[in-house]
């Protein structure tokens, strides 16, 4: 899915660190064609391409792979690493603990530990005495990547019973809500934890030295930037919905994707709702992102553009952009110029 986008909210604790060093941020969101402007307006997106690129940006400008954001630099090459330490474990439990102990080794701002008690499994990650982080996005990108790198290992979904977080809940919580597929987030926590039902840790691992070099040309720490080859539902609808307003069909419906599941409405509707979202909504932000990617190509007329994504009339394309992202089309466009 290259359609998604990324809350400019995230785009702006990216910077953080660097910014504290004195890099020219500016010109780094320049050379991926952001601007400052967009940023100013805290419901906007920015395509995920471009995220992911800023965040590769920083990394080598900073040699770290923590963005400037912790106590000190991660050497660049570290997540790759991990990864390949966990490739040969045999279960999800054997990788998991590979996890926490690799991490560990650095002591670099958080400590990891994994916990398997009464039926469930806890990765725990908390702030080593007189480290402090810069702000809260390093921890979520972590556990973040923990959750999508097994389930990619596994080949399966694993779903989250709940997510802890060690900081009060912002404004912006249901990015995180949805980051974490809908599960229940517990906000000012003594610790940041991933639970998870024990049935997965004896999950086989079934990628290969090979699938996991293409994975990594494909990945980083930067958050949401994870090939998700499992089973997300949510993740299948919007796929499916991407494909459909590719090939014009923009007005699929919750029939159709649960004929195309073969599933019932119910079924599918129920297992949406697990995941904290509904088909509305996903449709909503697939067309939402789709006009997005668009707009930053500039390739097409903003006519073009509302024409593509289902929007009849282009006064009602800027209508619903407007309240998508608080500005309007153009406005958006040739911000990023």
């Amino acid at each position: 899915m290259r359609e998604i986008t990324v809350s400019s909210v995230f785009v702006e604790m990216l910077l953080a660190g660097a910014e504290q060093q004195g890099i020219n941020c500016n010109e780094i969101l320049s050379n991926n064609n952001v601007s400052r402007l967009t940023l100013a307006h805290g419901e906007t997106r920015v395509p995920l391409e471009s995220f992911a690129a800023i965040a590769r940006e920083i990394m080598r400008i900073l040699d770290d792979e923590f963005l400037g954001l912790a106590a000190r630099k991660q050497p660049l090459g570290s997540f790759a690493m991990m990864c390949r330490a966990c490739i040969g474990a045999k279960t999800v439990k054997r990788s998991i603990k590979r996890t926490a102990h690799y991490w560990n080794l650095f002591a670099n701002t958080y400590h990891h530990e994994v916990m398997i008690s009464g039926g469930k499994v806890f990765y725990d990650v908390s702030v080593i005495e007189n480290s402090r982080p810069l702000n809260d996005y390093c921890v979520v990108a972590l556990l973040s990547s923990v959750h999508r790198f097994h389930c990619w290992l596994s080949g399966q979904f694993i779903p989250l019973i709940s997510v802890s977080m060690n900081f009060a809940e912002p404004s912006y919580s249901a990015e995180y809500r949805a980051l974490f597929y809908g599960a229940e987030i517990k906000y000012g926590q003594p610790i940041c934890q991933l639970t998870f039902d024990t049935r997965y840790v004896t999950l086989d691992i079934v990628q290969t030295p090979d699938t996991l070099e293409s994975y990594l040309r494909g990945t980083n720490l930067s958050l949401l930037y994870q090939p998700r080859h499992y089973r997300a539902i949510s993740d299948q609808v919007r796929r499916w919905l991407e494909k459909n307003i590719r090939r014009g069909n923009y007005e699929a419906t919750l029939t159709q994707a649960a004929a195309h599941f073969q599933m019932s409405q119910q079924v599918l509707h129920r297992r949406l709702l697990a995941e904290d979202t509904s088909f509305k909504e996903i449709k909503m932000q697939t067309r939402r992102d789709t006009a997005i990617n668009l707009l930053f190509s500039e390739k097409n007329k903003i006519e073009e553009i509302a024409m593509m994504v289902g929007f009849s009339e282009p006064s009602a394309f800027i209508r619903a952009f407007k309240k998508w992202t608080g500005m309007t089309p153009l406005g958006y466009r040739r911000a990023n110029r």
